[in-house]
């Protein structure tokens, strides 16, 4: 149980662990792949084979067949054809994906992106009768399209076919295009449903041009990560391809965007989710989404490089932009009686492009549903989120009377309605979300990949994760969990200290850690606490050095039984006199000071026992833990250590016993060859006295003048029969636990 999330620890099945091993996977790997469900031989071989995989075959979508026909009679009729894209950078690869297939099959072709801000998402009346009247015959719209039944209804009457490839959720009604690629469509038969807008039109781009058309599978793996799908099955196979094509031979756009943010390094899903795709994405957000088409398919090096500024210029502003906002609307939020509703709904004169951002953010801060809007002359128009699981959708579609439009998921949506209908929609939604807090656990559930601790964390640990690249939606980074590690440095970073950065240690080094959101929950966490710490790794590359860092997803303090006092010249004058205080010969019991040899003797209950020195045995200890206190302190100022005094062991009795039994008359003088004795068993003239004793209890020898006799009928014993030795044995192992071993592993013992 973490501050953030609920814990679920992986169960591994042994013998498909085993079986790996013949394939040389690690057990790491091995482990991560059975948490996540790909527990069969059949399946990790094809896991680990998809490198030249194609995917399913396209004729497999409904209306693809009838959409490969129409296009290849436009392009043999010399029709007008435009492709209608999107603005986020999903939308954009689309396009450009299929302005480049069907320029090499020779059509003529154009494309067209509406303005976020004057048109907004989809298709639109205007735009199409602009289109149409232009002279287009065909428009084959990408990413978008599948909610717009009466812009198709509209090109139908102005004779203009639609082809529509979209990957949005499918509405009651489809529009009656001329074909709609879809791969969910209720009468289709494609088996992988969770393509992304530019995986679609890949699609449609393998089935016009009749081979596997791997040299645009940048574009795919771009938009596929940009658009956060599904990573697994075909997206994989997509994305992992895409990625060696962006390292091998990049875009000179892309090329030149990298080299702005100073990345050197190869390009992975992490460099196309952190960089890429977000600058891609400022476009639309701040302008015209049309210089993402000319920047994807530049082929001059110094268009491309102004375009990347350009580009870069977007981003900027964009995060700006958007930090202007967060401020605004937390000052609006602190200073009214919004911070204490259920629901947050903010409105202002906000920039449009970055109202989800704004959403995210503050829902992210104050864990609750957030609603962002800009007003325009009485409209309100904006963007939601959601926290936990409640579904922002459905609370929406309850009351969609009160909404102009509306659209999205379980954590995010977009809308707009009146602004006469605030109050009662924030009156709706607060007691929606109201309702689920008191019928549901507000915590989501994170799984545990591996179980493991600092000690093995290493480059070689990290770099054997590569083979599961890419990591993604529904196929995350592995999720690791460190247990039993200390705090030994937190701090507060950033222009509002909103970030936060750990080092965590154990006995062998030390690691460290950042977190980027959510870190108010962690205000707790403390410097000497030892905590248990969920996260993903990674390398940092800073200043042309490279660094192993933890990405902090949750933790949780360690609340042990056994607290440790030792070594901190502890003053046991400040202990309470309502705390148990246990030593070998302090009895004062007026004051709760006991013997340990007492402790049966002891009925009272106590929060808090104080082992003053040593307890003779483990069992001493086990009797402390049947008092049931809450913590029990270990201090153990013992002045003379019995393991350091006594050199007193199994292969010294050996030793010795041999001496005696290969001795003349099976005699030995321990006056006269005590020197000898004690030089070549390593020991002290005490230790040799214990242990002749122990002889002696084994009825193994006879002491007689100075003279250790051997037992002519001895046999061969257990030495645990002898009291000395099991005494002696006893005191050497709770000294070995308590005085040298850390309090991680002392609680560890111990644990129930």
């Amino acid at each position: 149980m973490g501050l953030k999330y609920n814990w679920n620890y992986p169960q591994y099945d042994e013998t498909f662990l085993n079986d790996l091993k013949e394939y040389n996977i690690s057990e790491n790997i091995a482990k991560i792949l059975d948490s996540r469900g790909i527990n069969k031989i059949e399946e990790v071989k094809k896991y680990f084979s998809d490198d030249y995989e194609e995917g399913y075959d396209p004729f497999l979508m409904h209306d693809m067949k009838r959409a490969v026909e129409r296009i290849n009679n436009a392009i043999e009729n010399e029709e007008k054809i435009l492709v209608y894209g999107d603005y986020d950078a999903d939308g954009i690869t689309s396009t450009v994906l299929l302005v480049e297939t069907l320029v090499s099959l020779g059509a003529d072709v154009s494309s067209y992106i509406p303005n976020r801000f004057e048109e907004g998402y989809g298709p639109n009346k205007d735009a199409f009768s602009k289109i149409i009247k232009s002279g287009i015959s065909l428009i084959i719209t990408v990413d978008n399209g599948i909610a717009g039944v009466d812009e198709v209804e509209l090109a139908n009457s102005l004779g203009c076919d639609v082809i529509i490839t979209d990957h949005h959720k499918i509405q009651d009604k489809i529009p009656k295009a001329y074909a709609v690629i879809h791969p969910e469509h209720p009468e289709g038969q494609y088996p992988f449903g969770k393509l992304a807008g530019v995986g679609v039109a890949f699609k449609l781009a393998h089935a016009l041009l009749e081979i596997y058309p791997d040299f645009l599978l940048d574009l795919v793996a771009i938009g596929t990560v940009a658009d956060m799908v599904s990573l697994t099955d075909e997206n994989r196979i997509f994305v992992k391809q895409g990625i060696e094509l962006l390292n091998e031979d990049p875009r000179i756009g892309i090329k030149m965007l990298l080299e702005l943010s100073n990345i050197t390094t190869n390009i992975d899903e992490q460099t196309i989710g952190f960089y890429i795709a977000p600058k891609l994405n400022s476009i639309g957000r701040m302008d015209s989404a049309k210089v993402g088409l000319s920047f994807l398919m530049a082929e001059d090096a110094s268009v491309a490089k102004s375009l990347a500024e350009q580009i870069e210029e977007y981003n900027v502003q964009r995060k700006e932009v958007t930090e202007n906002i967060v401020k605004d609307v937390i000052e609006t939020i602190e200073n009214s009686d919004i911070k204490n509703k259920s629901v947050i709904m903010v409105s202002g004169d906000y920039h449009e492009g970055v109202l989800g951002i704004v959403a995210s953010n503050i829902a992210e801060k104050y864990q609750r549903p957030v609603l962002i809007m800009n007003n325009k002359e009485g409209i309100l128009k904006g963007s939601a989120r959601s926290v936990f699981e409640f579904n922002i959708y459905t609370a929406i579609n309850k009351i969609g009377d009160k909404f102009i439009a509306y659209g999205g998921h379980t954590l995010a949506a977009g809308f707009s309605f009146d602004e006469q209908n605030f109050k009662e929609i924030e009156k709706t939604l607060c007691n929606e979300f109201d309702e689920y807090k008191n019928n549901n656990e507000l915590k989501s559930t994170k799984n545990i990949d591996i179980v493991s601790s600092l000690e093995e964390v290493s480059y070689q640990f990290l770099n054997s994760l590569e083979v599961l690249k890419p990591f993604g939606m529904d196929f995350e980074k592995p999720n690791i969990l460190l247990e039993n590690t200390k705090v030994i440095e937190k701090v507060y970073f950033g222009a509002d200290k909103q970030y936060l950065r750990l080092t965590i240690a154990d006995e062998v080094g030390n690691l460290e850690c950042i977190s980027f959101k959510d870190n108010m929950i962690f205000k707790d966490i403390n410097v000497n606490d030892t905590i248990d710490l969920l996260c993903t790794l990674d390398k940092n590359y800073f200043n042309g050095r490279t660094k192993l860092q933890a990405h902090i997803i949750d933790m949780q303090v360690k609340e042990f039984l056994f607290e440790d006092l030792r070594y901190t010249n502890f003053d046991e004058t400040t202990i309470s006199i309502d705390s148990l205080k246990l030593s070998k010969d302090i009895d004062n019991k007026q004051s709760n000071y006991y013997c340990y040899k007492d402790l049966d003797n002891i009925n009272a209950e106590y929060s808090n026992i104080y082992l003053l020195d040593i307890p003779h045995s483990l069992e001493d200890i086990n009797k402390v833990l049947e008092l049931k206190p809450k913590k029990i302190y270990i201090i153990c100022n013992d002045k003379q250590i019995m393991s350091e005094v006594y050199k007193i062991d199994k292969l010294r009795l050996v030793k010795l016993f041999n001496i005696v039994l290969n001795a003349p008359n099976k005699q030995v003088n321990i006056t006269q060859q005590l020197d000898y004795l004690l030089s070549l068993l390593k020991t002290n003239t005490n230790s040799l006295k214990i242990m002749i004793q122990i002889f002696q209890e084994l009825n193994l020898v006879k002491v007689e003048n100075n003279m250790m006799i051997l037992n002519p009928n001895y046999k061969t014993v257990d030495l645990r029969k002898s009291t000395m030795y099991v005494k002696m044995e006893n005191i050497f192992e709770v000294e070995r636990l308590l005085l040298k071993d850390s309090i991680i592993n002392i609680n560890k013992k111990f644990e129930k």
